[in-house]
């Protein structure tokens, strides 16, 4: 699989790392053309009086130190509490942890959507340090039996074994399988479990990702689909009604390519979309520039346009909060 190829390249080469810190959004960034929308960052899906859609909480949407795709979440509600949406490679857990400590250093809810190593590597790393002063106070996830990864995509399977023991290593009481209909509450924010794992044979571990949409007190709901692809999608679209999938703003299946198909976020409906793509991922660039890869990125940004998804917040641009 090429995004994998991309990890692994990426992993292995030390210069390819670099340092992030917490920035804003801001002005007009990225390429357009007739057929791509263009990237504005900093709009707002249905402004409040002071310009903003999330009631005085924040979304922060943390950049790859690798370059490589990644997914790593840090939410601060309005008065302060933090909740973590998966947290990217074992690479990505400095500038996790950094951010994390410079809220306070208590994780209220900890979300994994499902145990890749892109967005449950840096949890690992977190438990191999010994988490590093950071409380976890909630920890939701749903993983099977062993047996199952070995035999579907064995050549995953050991990180699915890490991230394991790594929740284990957590204090009693802390972590929580998720089961679909259930609600979890951080200050103000519903946090909803929109389904149980797909155990789909194919792309396997990818499609077993748990979709949560976290709903505002001021209305604003935020629709996480991990990298769930377009067999779980159609699942997803079957099981859950359409009332439920609807959203402001969504982040982006599979890193904004090869995941559900454009049905399933015609349904959601958001105004605005967050991409976990770095800029090789974004440009479907194969390595010989713009549009020579075999990614589905471009494709799926025209979608976003003409459903309405004006506004997008890319990781290729560092650090993007959402406010």
């Amino acid at each position: 699989m090429k995004l994998l190829k991309k990890i692994l390249l990426t992993s292995l080469c030390s210069a390819m790392i670099v340092n992030t810190g917490m920035t804003s959004f801001a002005g007009v960034i990225g390429k357009s053309s007739n057929n791509y929308p263009k990237v504005v960052m900093g709009e707002t899906a249905t402004k409040a009086n002071d310009g903003t859609y999330l009631n005085g909480a924040e979304i922060h949407i943390l950049n790859s130190a690798t370059k490589s795709q990644m997914m790593s979440y840090v939410i601060k509600t309005k008065n302060g509490k933090l909740i973590v949406v998966d947290g990217g490679l074992p690479q990505d857990e400095p500038h996790l942890v950094e951010t994390i400590k410079s809220y306070g250093g208590e994780v209220s809810a900890w979300i994994l959507s499902h145990p890749h190593s892109d967005h449950g590597g840096a949890f690992t790393k977190l438990a191999e340090n010994g988490f590093e002063g950071i409380k976890i106070d909630n920890f939701y996830y749903n993983i099977r039996e062993q047996a199952w990864y070995d035999k579907y995509e064995k050549y995953r399977a050991d990180m699915v074994n890490t991230i394991r023991n790594s929740i284990a290593k957590l204090p009693a009481g802390v972590s929580h399988i998720t089961s679909k209909g259930e609600v979890y509450y951080v200050d103000g924010v519903a946090i909803h479990v929109l389904n149980d794992p797909y155990w789909i044979e194919s792309n396997s571990i990818n499609n077993s990702s748990v979709v949560f949409r976290l709903d505002f007190d001021n209305g604003t709901r935020v629709l996480f689909l991990g990298d769930m692809g377009p067999a779980a999608g159609e699942r997803l679209k079957a099981d859950v009604p359409a009332s439920e999938l609807k959203a402001d703003i969504v982040q982006m299946a599979h890193h904004g390519q090869y995941g559900v198909n454009k049905d399933v976020y015609e349904i959601i409906a958001p105004k605005v979309a967050m991409w976990n793509a770095p800029e090789w991922l974004w440009d479907n660039d194969g390595g010989s520039g713009y549009n020579t890869g075999n990614y589905k990125t471009l494709e799926v940004r025209s979608w976003m346009d003409e459903i309405g998804a004006k506004t997008n917040y890319v990781i290729k641009d560092g650090d993007q909060t959402v406010k």
